[in-house]
């Protein structure tokens, strides 16, 4: 428990994040890769190339700042991350580390003396706030290991199937090297892939949706042209092996939600498309579940064979929006006008993900015509950001 002292303290200091938490977090990065290599098998390097991953870090200690005198507003948030933690493998032991760089860089950053209370504040803040991690983390990797077919760490998956679902981008159905059961998961939830040191000398850690709902595992992966991870993962074939972690991940179905509407951008329809499948699985009918699909062009629908057999069986309303050409509902980027007409009911809850500027714009939109933000979810490919 945090004195009063010690949360005033914490508090004073929210001025000086707003206007240097970016570079605070920058500075915490460089030096704690400079003092722990060891964490470069862990945390994404490719995210290190912009100011994404120290954004992401520098808003959520701006946010545990503001609000440490009433750290129950943080949970949906810590509840995300500590998924996103366990998925890649975060150990109680890594948090000292992490938190001696974190306060040697907002010492450097605000020239602060060795001794300044608000070093110490910090000490004790972060103190607490890394025991809030390790005790849920620890929950999470004991729950994973507990169910049938569940395991802790890293796994070997063996390729059953290669599926080209559009020019760049491909799925992959893995079961399990050793033949035994596997964890079962909800529609929505992600799985890391580790692929071992390369050249670079240094393991690479991607977290990949679970793109199907069922007894096994699918994962579907667009190929960036300078990804580490995913061009490799192209190159794969039928019998090689990946290295995966149990399934993670806090964006799921709302079980008490009536209706479902989910909306795709692009690849963002990997954990989308599992949580239709899941919501089939659990009675919903078409007039409780709409699927929005918004791709570039009818070339790069993926799953498109799988949306249409279920559209045309009346398992889910179908409606498509391609930017260019035919062959959709809709030609462009979809409009405040169309999202009205397409969404009837005002009450259901919307699901969606694809590429950041596509889920900011339709936030806005689904706001604007009468959406709630309770009702509206979504996941954010990368670094944990709010739109």
């Amino acid at each position: 428990m945090l004195s009063p002292q010690t949360i005033s303290t914490v508090k004073s200091t929210v001025p000086l994040l707003e206007e240097n938490g970016l570079e605070i977090t920058s500075v915490f990065y460089k030096l704690l890769f400079e003092e722990n290599p060891q964490l470069q098998n862990i945390f994404n390097q490719a995210n290190q190339h912009d100011t994404s991953q120290s954004r992401s870090l520098a808003d959520a200690v701006l946010a545990y700042a503001s609000n440490i005198d009433n750290l129950e507003v943080l949970l949906p948030a810590v509840a995300r991350i500590a998924n996103k933690h366990a998925s890649i493998g975060i150990q109680a032991d890594h948090y000292p580390l992490v938190g001696a760089s974190l306060l040697a860089a907002i010492q450097q950053v605000l020239d602060l003396p060795a001794e300044h209370p608000a070093l110490k504040a910090w000490g004790e803040a972060y103190g607490v706030l890394a025991d809030i991690f390790i005790n849920t983390e620890s929950e999470l990797y004991d729950a994973s290991n507990r169910v049938d077919g569940g395991w802790k760490g890293y796994r070997p998956f063996v390729i059953k199937e290669v599926r080209q679902e559009t020019p760049d981008v491909k799925s992959l159905r893995l079961e399990p090297k050793d033949g035994k059961a596997v964890k079962s998961f909800s529609g929505g939830q992600y799985v890391s892939v580790k692929i071992p040191a390369q050249d670079n000398g240094r393991d690479a850690i991607r977290q990949y949706s679970l793109s199907d709902w069922g007894d096994d595992y699918r994962i579907t992966v667009k190929r960036e042209t300078k990804g580490e991870v995913s061009p490799s993962v192209h190159t794969l074939s039928r019998g090689d092996e990946l290295l995966l972690s149990p399934p993670f991940g806090e964006f799921t179905l709302n079980a008490d939600a009536d209706a479902h509407v989910f909306i795709s951008g692009g690849v963002g329809i990997t954990p989308l498309f599992s949580m239709l499948k899941q919501a089939i699985a659990s009675g919903g009918s078409s007039e409780q579940l709409q699927f929005i699909e918004c791709c570039r062009g009818a070339e790069h629908q993926i799953f498109k064979e799988e949306l249409t057999e279920l559209s045309k069986n009346s398992l889910v309303q179908l409606k498509q929006a391609f930017e260019y050409g035919s062959g959709g509902d809709f030609s462009g980027r979809l409009t405040r006008d169309v999202l009205n007409e397409w969404l009837t009911n005002k009450s259901a809850h919307v699901y969606f993900c694809g590429p950041l500027p596509f889920m900011k714009e339709l936030k806005s939109l689904l706001n604007s015509i009468g959406m709630e933000d309770e009702q509206l979810h979504y996941e954010v490919f990368g670094p944990t950001t709010e739109l």
